[in-house]
């Protein structure tokens, strides 16, 4: 009741009295704050009063942390107080937790690794690195970079200054590892690397989906269609994403080399996608397609641009940035390093747009979040080129580079100083929005708008307002999905009113469809929502509301296999709209995500079969093949490992998903955008490390269900074509007879010259004994010969076969619960069902946590050899 009615007074007395009369119970306390923690974020709408009532919980919790309580009430309130300050965006007092457990004992020091993975896992790499900023450093030159400035390597320990160790107390080499370990996942990249290796390793990528795709467009004339060979090969791209497998690609290169133009742009920059997060090998991969670098000074003597061509080129600098952009947990130095080499790329090439565009979006990706007022210069530059590609990317690269800062807000969270300079330059971009004479441009800026409000909720609504109210069609369309990330994941009733308004009363069809859509980000929290507001919303007479209301749904229950939400769906693919059954497609392969064959009573094999059908079907337009092709690639994204999650395991709101997600719908102007999926993807996975940041083979999680539940789809199956054999004409018994006695009968009229009666009574008589004698034979079972084309004989061996088969199944149930081997692939829906075995030698160092993502492992018996 104090939440709802906003009563901060009452808060802090309701927790104050339960700490008093509850001193000597630390845990009763505890779940008290953790349900004021959980209440904050679900029943209050108001930022301002989520942010004191954050504080006094956060209060309660440091005492709690501070007392030389037990050690479980201890590093429960550690876990507590972390989530409360990175909900506050404190960066410090998650610093000092930090290193306050590393300092402590062995289990301490593995709950503040676990704890550094989970900050990674919220994807805000910004935040990341002011954590990472705050830990104490032994002797090691700028070992924490933020993307902002600095040079350096996180990693290397050969420049040995004594900065950082003030006032730190003598550390052992041991305690010093832990603390080099902890950099290594908050800016070393070590989770990118796990994500890679797991997505590498346990890949169940099926090759023939992609051959079959291709026959399948090359069969019936779609070779031609430039469209529909750029989805396949985006569809690529998305069925092997992270997982570096671009052998389809290297052994079709003439089908590859097809692409031209714009498509040739695409193409190469699918290669990001496959490889993203591959940062040690990025450059070796792209060095073929990358455009020749400056020699010598910044900007000195850089090779002539060409204002034709360069799609491959541009390509591959927007690749290097899906490369490094598409995990959140990436090196901060490799992508410092690659940021600056974009950038070089950037200064140089105004003259050619292409190279101009796919730099720009390659410099927004690296620099993601970091808030780099030179970048911001730099994109600006080329905003002001007026060149309508170029512009598109640099708005959209400028709000990606400044997500979630709110600049040009009255409550911003930039620095004071740079705070001033922001809110120019935002003033001069909406001005610059309102005069420019491209649509493309004037969408990069609203977009880039959109993104800057990023989780801002009330503190935006004076801009978004403002959008709201323009006369341009387009600037309402960024101000749809300024709201939607402004409140992603918030379930606002302001916000879906809002929005609900829009689907129904604006003029443009763009702006309605864009409304529609970001309901699903509002309230991806509780998804259920989403299909019954969209309910009648899929019954418009407007196809643009229809498709949004696919995507939507899509959106929301990505991953599920939710049967109703399947079902809502279902009539529109068959939509007389060819976009709405494009919408449909997609909007049910995201649904189908990660489910195994016999999901909502094996509709999905149906729905699979469905994709191919249409993408081989000569009637169906190109916009439903295009929405089957890149279904295809959807439905078994990242080798079946990945799925569309916009929420991490702790309830934070995934950055780069949310504004991935956002930016892949931009395909429906763009078609380079469709890459932007790439940063929504993610990993489902349980590896457990133990301290040595090794899997450890002999740790398992019990799953309780049973394994065909949760198992991979079946492989395709290649079908040989068989030769066409000429059949043997079967002869039957009787008809042999009859012409053994026509031969009779006529050799006898030779002989005779004529047939008397007599003679055929006999024959009628013989006929029938024949046809007796027949069926004595049938009924006695020696007639098989005759039949045995007709199946007869296989139908009986057969059967004895069956019943020994049927009597197998029976003898050898399913299991109903099965362990899983450390790493494996964990689907959200399987971690709610599954359980730690907390008798085996490896256990979590949070047991009550769900098994998910990555999780570190305490030793019972650390003196016996590990395995």
């Amino acid at each position: 009741v104090a939440f709802e009615a906003r009563e901060t007074d009452k808060v802090r007395e309701i927790l104050d009295r339960c700490a008093s009369s509850h001193a000597d119970d630390p845990m009763t306390v505890q779940a008290t704050l953790r349900y004021a923690l959980d209440a904050s974020m679900t029943l209050v709408t108001s930022k301002s009063f989520r942010i004191d009532a954050l504080g006094s919980v956060a209060e309660h919790l440091q005492k709690m942390f501070d007392a030389p309580t037990g050690t479980a009430a201890h590093r429960s309130a550690a876990v507590l107080l972390c989530r409360c300050h990175q909900l506050l965006a404190a960066v410090k007092p998650v610093s000092d937790i930090v290193t306050s457990l590393l300092d402590g004992s062995e289990d301490d020091a593995l709950l503040g690794l676990q704890l550094c993975f989970d900050l990674v896992d919220s994807g805000d790499q910004n935040y990341v690195n002011g954590v990472a900023e705050g830990l104490p450093k032994k002797a090691t030159a700028a070992a924490s970079t933020s993307l902002g400035g600095g040079e350096g390597n996180s990693e290397s320990a050969e420049e040995t200054k004594e900065n950082g160790v003030d006032e730190t107390p003598s550390r052992t080499d041991d305690v010093w590892a832990r603390f080099d370990n902890a950099l290594r996942v908050l800016t070393g990249g070590f989770t990118s690397e796990l994500a890679l290796s797991f997505l590498y390793k346990n890949s169940d990528s099926d090759r023939l989906i992609m051959e079959n795709l291709k026959k399948s467009l090359e069969e019936r004339g779609s070779g031609r269609n430039s469209v529909l060979h750029n989805c396949a090969v985006v569809s690529h791209s998305y069925l092997n994403a992270g997982t570096t497998n671009d052998s389809f690609l290297r052994d079709h290169l003439d089908w590859m080399k097809k692409a031209s133009n714009w498509a040739k742009f695409s193409a190469t920059a699918s290669m990001g996608v496959i490889h993203a997060g591959h940062t040690t090998e990025a450059m070796t991969l792209l060095e073929p397609y990358l455009p020749p670098s400056s020699s010598g000074e910044e900007g000195g003597d850089a090779p002539a641009v060409t204002s034709a061509g360069g799609y491959a080129e541009g390509g591959s600098l927007f690749a290097l940035g899906l490369i490094h952009g598409s995990h959140a947990g990436s090196s901060t130095a490799t992508r410092l390093e690659a940021s600056n080499f974009l950038r070089n790329h950037l200064r140089n090439s105004h003259a050619n747009e292409v190279i101009s565009h796919g730099a720009a979006l390659g410099v927004g990706l690296t620099a993601f979040g970091s808030g780099d007022l030179e970048v911001v210069n730099e994109l600006k530059e080329l905003l002001y080129t007026d060149s309508a590609v170029a512009g598109e990317a640099a708005g959209m690269a400028l709000g990606m580079v400044l997500v979630g800062s709110g600049a040009g807000n009255a409550k911003s969270s930039v620095a004071p100083g740079d705070a001033e300079e922001l809110l120019e330059i935002m003033a001069e971009l909406k001005n610059y929005a309102r005069e420019t004479q491209h649509e493309k441009i004037i969408r990069g800026i609203a977009m880039g708008m959109a993104l800057v409000n990023y989780g801002q909720e009330e503190n935006a609504d004076a801009v978004i307002e403002e959008m709201r109210g323009d006369r341009d069609p387009i600037l309402r369309y960024g101000a749809q999905y300024a709201l939607a990330l402004a409140y992603c994941g918030t379930g606002s009733n302001k916000a879906i009113r809002i929005l609900l308004h829009t689907a129904v009363s604006d003029v443009s069809d763009d702006v309605r469809m864009a409304a529609v859509i970001s309901l699903a980000f509002v309230l991806y929290k509780t998804p259920e929502r989403v299909p019954q507001l969209v309910k009648l919303l899929l019954e418009s007479f407007n196809p643009h509301v229809r498709y949004a209301s696919c995507m939507a749904v899509g959106i929301a229950m990505a991953g599920t296999g939710d049967p109703e939400s399947v079902s809502l769906l279902e009539p529109m693919l068959t939509d007389m709209t060819d976009f709405v059954r494009q919408g449909a497609l997609l909007g049910t392969a995201m649904i189908y995500m990660q489910q195994p064959d016999l999901c909502n009573s094996k509709k999905i094999k149906a729905f699979r079969e469905r994709l191919s059908s249409i993408v081989g079907d000569k009637h169906q337009s190109t916009l439903t093949k295009m929405g089957a092709t890149l279904s295809t690639g959807i439905i078994d994204a990242g080798g079946r490992n990945c799925s569309i999650a916009l929420g991490s395991r702790n309830g934070f709101t995934k950055m780069t998903s949310a504004v991935g997600m956002v930016l892949w719908l931009q395909h429906w102007h763009w078609y380079p955008m469709m890459h932007m999926l790439s940063l929504a993807l993610t990993p489902t996975y349980a590896v457990g490390l133990n301290k040595d940041f090794k899997y450890p083979k002999n740790f398992e999680i019990q799953c309780n269900s049973k394994p065909s539940t949760f198992a991979y789809p079946k492989r395709l199956e290649e079908k040989k074509e068989e030769k066409k054999k000429r059949v043997e004409t079967v002869t039957l018994s009787t008809t042999a007879k009859n012409k053994a006695r026509l031969a009779r009968k006529r050799a006898k009229e030779e002989k005779e010259g004529g047939v008397a009666a007599m003679d055929v009574d006999k024959e009628d008589k013989e006929e029938k004994a024949d046809k007796a004698d027949e069926n004595e034979k049938l009924k006695d079972g020696e007639g098989g010969d005759s039949m045995e084309v007709d199946g007869v004989e296989g139908t009986d061996s057969a059967t004895p076969a069956k019943s020994e088969e049927k009597k197998k199944k029976k003898r050898e149930p399913e299991p109903t619960s099965f362990r899983i081997k450390n790493p494996s692939r964990v689907t959200k829906a399987q971690s709610d069902i599954c359980a730690f075995d907390l008798d085996q030698r490896y256990r979590p160092i949070r047991p009550e946590a769900k098994p998910f993502g990555v999780i570190m492992l305490t030793d019972s018996t650390p003196g016996e050899e590990e395995d």
